[in-house]
């Protein structure tokens, strides 16, 4: 998950191979389907030809043999991913070829949601119950059939990290986890919203202010409770000067996300450009309230206070 502060052929033919993988279930199609609108979308052409024999085999063997154990199915496509497709975690969260399926199969990299989306694809071909789940910045993998629950951290090869350790790492509240915005299995609406977040920071960096709009707003239809998109719309009209629909976006965000430090901060900055420096100053010192080494809200504070002396 991100926040903010034509196409080669055989990219095609291997999305095509998992649209082709995929037919059997409407699940399947609409999940798939709907990640392939996304590119196109995006701008990338897809090339509708025979899909990739070795993908298609190799899947289909794989599910002949997949074990009964859940521990054993999680194991045998964590290898089929990482090992057979060999794909690889990166850390560049503004490169659209991270992020988008058949970039991610052609470059044999990506980052947690670009991985989730090849992995999930997968893994409702062979029916496994596994969904994404979000943290403040991030999205893991679980497999949940109601008795066994394996975490699945994309970024290391599929290692079964605990959700204490993601919620002391990522500093959730627990009143986040309690109204289910985070830590819950997504359905296939909330993995695609974090998709479309993701590909709004990609047009905000481009100061594509517009197109980045349009995706926040569809991540937003499609997860309303999902504050990275409130924030990362709010910091883009924080830039072009559209102060208070700025503010109500960061403070949409903080109702899921009350200890966002980042969303405190910049609320503040809102406050500031449109005169309020009371509520600049509270939001502030909420910020160093949660986090005392947060260093913008500090200098932040500082000049609000300075400029409230004059």
């Amino acid at each position: 998950m991100s926040r903010h502060h034509a196409a080669p052929v055989v990219c095609g033919c291997l999305l095509a191979s998992l649209c082709g993988l995929a037919s059997a279930e409407a699940r399947n199609e609409d999940l798939i389907d709907r990640l392939a609108e996304t590119e196109q979308s995006f701008g990338t052409a897809f090339q509708h030809i025979d899909p990739v024999p070795a993908l298609r085999s190799q899947v289909a063997e794989m599910e002949k043999r997949l074990p009964s154990r859940p521990a054993a199915q999680v194991e045998a496509l964590n290898h089929f991913i990482f090992m057979r497709l060999g794909l690889r975690a990166s850390q560049d969260l503004k490169d659209p070829d991270n992020l988008l399926p058949s970039r991610v199969l052609e470059g044999k990299q990506g980052y947690c949601v670009g991985i989730a989306a090849i992995y999930l694809a997968l893994a409702e071909r062979l029916d496994l119950p596994i969904f994404a789940v979000a943290t403040p910045s991030h999205v893991f993998l679980r497999y949940d059939d109601g008795i066994a629950r394996i975490n699945i951290e994309t970024m290391q090869g599929g290692a079964n990290v605990p959700d204490e350790q993601y919620i002391r790492e990522h500093k959730i509240p627990e009143k986040s986890i309690r109204g289910g915005v985070f830590m819950r299995n997504l359905t296939a609406d909330g993995f695609l919203a974090q998709v479309h977040n993701n590909l709004g920071v990609v047009y905000s960096e481009r100061k594509e202010f517009e197109m980045a709009a349009r995706e926040y707003e569809q991540a937003l239809d499609l997860d309303p409770r999902l504050p990275a998109a409130c924030y990362n719309y709010g910091n883009d009209l924080l830039r072009q000067g559209a102060f208070r629909r700025a503010a109500r976006l960061f403070s949409k965000s903080l109702r899921f996300y009350p200890t966002d430090v980042w969303a405190l901060n910049n609320r503040g900055l809102t406050y500031v450009k449109l005169d309020k420096q009371e509520k600049a100053r509270r939001d502030f010192e909420a910020a160093l309230r949660i986090d005392p080494q947060f260093e913008p809200a500090r200098k932040n504070l500082e000049n609000s206070v300075r400029n409230g002396r004059r």
